[in-house]
């Protein structure tokens, strides 16, 4: 993924890369950390941040692929209509997928190469897990929902009545409130991504 503030960057790059100079033959080596020291709870993939950790604006013209429910629900269909609206306030364009067989949709957002993956819900939960693991170089935003164990290269943004943490999830039940905050978890997340917080799960509330 490649994410900049205010626009879209260059930040996994520089991740992948580093940008430390080189150490000239007469530099003293850093120490290595302590093996005693405790990991900040913020530092450790998978936690759970205030959305006071986001930093950066919100990118601007960003792409992204959206996979939902073929049979999305009132909740799943409120979601998409916020987040939309909030796409289009960043001039981010947005690619819907929803297919009957989960796999499909997923696939067919691969093939875009977007900036990000948006899952809406947990319906999709299990397909999105898998495919985040596969596909490391990819960013994937889960909205109203959460993986048990995500992997660095996705974020996602929870509420409340939507934060249910669960591998393979299809509670309908547990996806509640997406007109009212969807919009604003797409905006969160994205931002997310601009400040390095790939791994973690924002919390609005």
């Amino acid at each position: 993924m490649k994410w900049s503030a205010p626009a879209v960057g260059l930040v996994l790059a520089i991740a992948l890369v580093g940008c430390t100079p080189a150490v000239e033959a007469s530099d003293q080596p850093t120490p290595a950390p302590s093996a005693s020291a405790s990991t900040p709870a913020e530092l450790v993939p998978g936690s759970t941040l205030d959305r006071s950790a986001v930093t950066a604006a919100v990118p601007e013209g960003a792409t992204l692929s959206v996979v939902m429910p073929s049979d999305a629900g009132e909740e799943e269909s409120a979601a998409l209509a916020a987040m939309q609206d909030a796409a289009a306030r960043h001039g981010a364009a947005v690619q819907v997928h929803a297919d009957a067989d989960p796999v499909a949709a997923v696939t067919a957002a691969l093939a875009d190469r977007p900036d990000a993956i948006v899952g809406i819900g947990p319906a999709l939960v299990g397909v999105l897990d898998r495919a985040s693991a596969a596909n490391l170089d990819v960013s994937f935003l889960l909205l109203g929902t959460q993986l048990a164990e995500p992997t660095g290269n996705v974020i996602a943004v929870t509420w409340p009545g939507a934060e249910e943490r669960a591998v393979f999830a299809d509670d309908p039940a547990s996806f509640t409130g997406a007109a009212a905050y969807a919009g604003e978890a797409l905006e969160v997340g994205l931002a997310g991504f601009a400040s390095g917080l790939d791994g973690h799960v924002i919390a609005l509330d």
